[in-house]
């Protein structure tokens, strides 16, 4: 992989650690816990404090189905990212191929959980960072982990906005009184190098004390480009730092500060595109995609990533949003990430307290991609200027940036008392702005500014717990929420568009211990996902608005509600060696926002399609999830989880199926892009080598399944399962580990996401039905070493 750029984030980061060592060793042996207690700690199957109803309380005391990982677990699993994240938890799914175009990369992933697939244009769950929102999802910087949760069902009560379906919450490690870290260096096939340090301790002893970390990361793709020679596709590469400060000036009174900066130069994506040629079924006598997908032509992927005197034209003159410093200058993915956040408590004598908690973000990204998927056979006789594709390529330049703030008030009691409460109130604006700029083949050169989006978000949220007895305790929880939606114009930022919804969120849980090992628990809540910014009856022209009221639409989109119906378990058996929760759920999806192909007669003319977003749908979920951490000898450590997540259409359009068929009705179909099965296990058997001191050698697999996904709601074609499996091989101490691996040990080649679409390269394309199927492809075999030292 070609690096980029030049200034390395981890550099600071990394030099404090020998400064650290040597200044403070005396303090840190006398101060901090032993390395041999650490371990201890870790490699025992033990409960993680979460917060998922903003107070931490162990996970296993919360009426909430989570799967959280702590961060020992995710360093051995080796997971950085929301992606990663999503690989192996069950019951999530992530799609990162964007409907219309031809790409499957880190831009914009949708995050899929309990098979609640969002519409285009809106998500069904949110990222949070020490539980300050992220109002695009987009995390890429932060690696040093406490812990995190992935909460599943409405979160709404207590997250608020866009947590519908459920919420990542990443809890980074936090600041300690002693000085403590660790360096960390990876190194594998494909030029696979990811380094990693975080150092932290006292600047003040008792008052103040930080915790810096940094990274870097890069990693050539796994996918030859056919079309030029030498080149992947698929490479990646993340330089991010992170500084956290907390500050006690008083027992009472603590003052976090967490910054983090991230810088993404990807290269092209690792996509791929199933051919007209490769179709193996009809559908309204369209040739296309049933059963499962094929793979790749021979030959395939393929991508034109020459950069030309067009190319080099649009990066100087045609950038719509960034400034030209900020513009990309290849083809791929650049991206600039930064976040901030502020959070003071104080707790009263009396053991109240108030908390406040601020949020910024800023994240802007060009993408540089060929839109037609696929190098073009067709030779360009189209334009024939001096900045012309020589055949009927189409580069495609998409320029975002996104910023928000937020803010939240709460005042909680005593945690400890037996009627327990919280109240509070939150605020978060966002704002996001999108442009494009084209080389194509029929007109030349081009740009635009297209849009932006605004949102404006109140709420007040509440949460009562009362014990009514030693072992039954009822909780009631709920937010009243206004979203304010606005769309402007791209070039004046006049408001186009500016819609206001209410909505009251509950949730009402009832616990039942019969056992302090041992937790049941039955849930109804509610969640809402905000309608989206646009009025479908202005999208067209006002002569033909009369057209598509009488076939339902109206003016504005509405939000989407859920009303989730859950009951579940929780506990543990044999002094903490097994570990187990479960839940069963039933969800009702209800003002399901769509996509529908409308067709609107014209007098002496061809009808005309339209294309809208409608709140026509219903969709029924249910599922059962489980999980399980064991460890039955000293040696033996395991790991077990598993989802079925279920839906059906019970009202509801489909756009591909219009498209084709003419009959948009996907009734009795499950959504698309989410795994029905999905199952993740590991298992760790570690034992002492006596003539090497305090050393152990482990060995280590891992297994991750999920089945196919539906490449849209018609349900006629779809992705194989994919199984994955990795093993490592070890040797570790109190404070130093080596470790060798080998991911996707069995090169499972199987597609990470589908998108419909068009051969966009073909001149005599008429748009009338669609004929090529664009896929994301997986990271392939990796093997590598990775040494850790823990100080």
């Amino acid at each position: 992989m070609k690096i980029r750029t030049r200034n390395t984030l981890l550099a600071s980061a990394m030099a404090l650690a020998p400064l650290m060592m040597a200044s403070g060793g005396t303090a840190w042996a006398q101060e901090a816990p032993t390395a041999a207690e650490d371990e201890t700690a870790t490699r025992t199957p033990g409960v993680i404090t979460v917060t998922a109803r903003k107070r931490s309380e162990s996970a296993l005391d919360v009426p909430v189905a989570i799967s959280a990982y702590s961060g020992e677990d995710l360093n051995a699993l080796n997971v950085q990212t929301v992606e990663e994240l999503t690989a192996i938890t069950p019951g999530m799914n992530l799609n990162n191929s964007i409907a219309g175009s031809a790409r499957s990369d880190r831009s914009q992933t949708a995050l899929i959980i309990r098979g609640m697939a969002p519409s285009r244009g809106n998500r069904t769950s949110s990222t949070f960072v020490n539980g300050v929102p992220i109002s695009d999802g987009t995390v890429t910087g932060i690696f040093d982990f406490d812990h995190v949760e992935v909460l599943k069902g409405p979160q709404s009560a207590y997250f608020g906005r866009q947590t519908f379906a459920g919420a990542i919450n990443m809890v980074t490690a936090q600041p300690t009184d002693y000085f403590t870290g660790y360096v960390s260096a990876l190194g594998g096939s494909r030029d696979y190098l990811d380094l990693r340090g975080a150092v932290g301790g006292p600047i003040v002893p008792g008052v103040l004390s930080f915790r810096a970390s940094g990274r870097y990361f890069t990693r050539d793709g796994s996918w030859k480009n056919n079309a030029m020679p030498g080149e992947m596709l698929g490479d990646q590469s993340t330089r991010s730092g992170s500084l956290q400060l907390d500050f006690t000036p008083t027992d009472n009174l603590s003052v976090k500060l967490f910054g983090m900066i991230a810088h993404d130069d990807d290269g092209a994506g690792a996509t791929g595109v199933l051919l007209p040629e490769q179709a193996n079924c009809e559908i309204g006598g369209n040739p296309f995609f049933c059963g499962q997908l094929p793979d790749l032509l021979p030959g395939q992927p393929s991508a034109n990533t020459q950069i030309t005197p067009g190319l080099q034209e649009m990066f100087a003159n045609y950038s719509p949003i960034m400034s030209q410093d900020e513009n990309i200058d290849h083809y791929g993915m650049v991206r600039d990430s930064n976040h901030f956040s502020a959070t003071v408590e104080y707790v009263t004598d009396s053991g109240i307290s108030l908390t406040s908690m601020t949020g910024l973000n800023r994240n802007s990204w060009t993408v540089l991609y060929p839109i037609t998927g696929v190098a073009s056979p067709y030779e360009n006789t189209f334009t024939n200027d001096e900045f012309a594709m020589e055949n009927t390529d189409w580069p495609f330049t998409i320029q975002h940036r996104q910023k928000d703030f937020s803010q939240e008030f709460r005042v909680s009691s005593d945690p400890d008392a037996r009627l327990r409460w919280m109240a509070g109130g939150s605020y978060l604006w966002a704002k996001g702005y999108e442009g494009y700029a084209q080389l194509y083949f029929f007109s030349g050169l081009s740009s635009d500014f297209s849009s932006t989006s605004e949102n404006e978000t109140w709420g007040g949220f509440f949460g009562l717990s009362y014990d009514l007895t030693d072992t039954i305790t009822i909780d009631l929880d709920g937010r009243y929420q206004s979203d304010t939606i606005m769309s402007r114009d791209g070039a004046t930022d006049v408001i186009g568009y500016e819609k206001t919804y209410n909505n009251f969120l509950p949730r009402i849980s009832v616990q039942y211990k019969p056992n302090p090992d041992l937790m049941l628990y039955a849930t109804y809540s509610r969640g809402v996902n905000p309608g989206l910014g646009i009025d479908p009856l202005l999208s067209v022209p006002p002569e033909y608005a009369a057209d598509l009221e009488a076939q339902g639409v109206t003016h504005g989109v509405k939000p989407e509600i859920l009303d989730n119906f859950e009951a579940g378990f929780k506990g543990s058996l044999f002094n903490g060696r097994l570990i187990f929760a479960g839940d069963v759920y039933y969800d009702i999806w209800s003002d399901k926002i769509t996509e529908t192909t409308l067709l609107i007669p014209r007098p002496n003319d061809t009808p005309l399609y339209v294309s809208v977003f409608t709140n026509q749908g219903r969709v029924d979920l249910k599922g059962l999830e489980l999980e399980m951490t064991a460890r039955p000898t000293d040696e033996l450590t395991m790991f077990l989880a598993g989802a079925i997540n279920d839906s059906t259409i019970k009202r509801g359009s489909c756009a591909f199926c219009q498209t084709m068929t003419g009959d948009g009705d996907a009734t009795g179909n499950r959504l698309p892009f989410t795994s029905k099965y999905s199952l993740q296990g590991w298992a760790e058997y570690a034992v002492p080598v006596p003539s090497m001191g305090d050393y152990s050698v482990y060995g280590r697999g891992e297994f991750t399944y999920k089945s196919g996904v539906y490449a849209s709601e018609g349900n006629y074609a779809k992705t194989d399962d994919a199984a994955v499996v990795n093993f490592r091989l070890g040797l570790r101490s109190d404070g130093l580990s080596f470790e060798g691996f080998v991911t996707n040990a069995f090169n499972n080649k199987t597609y990470t996401s589908v998108q419909p679409n068009w051969e966009l390269a073909n001149p005599a394309q008429s748009f009338a039905t669609y004929d090529t199927m664009v896929v994301g492809l997986p990271q392939l075999r990796t093997w590598g070493l990775r040494v850790r030292y823990d100080f």
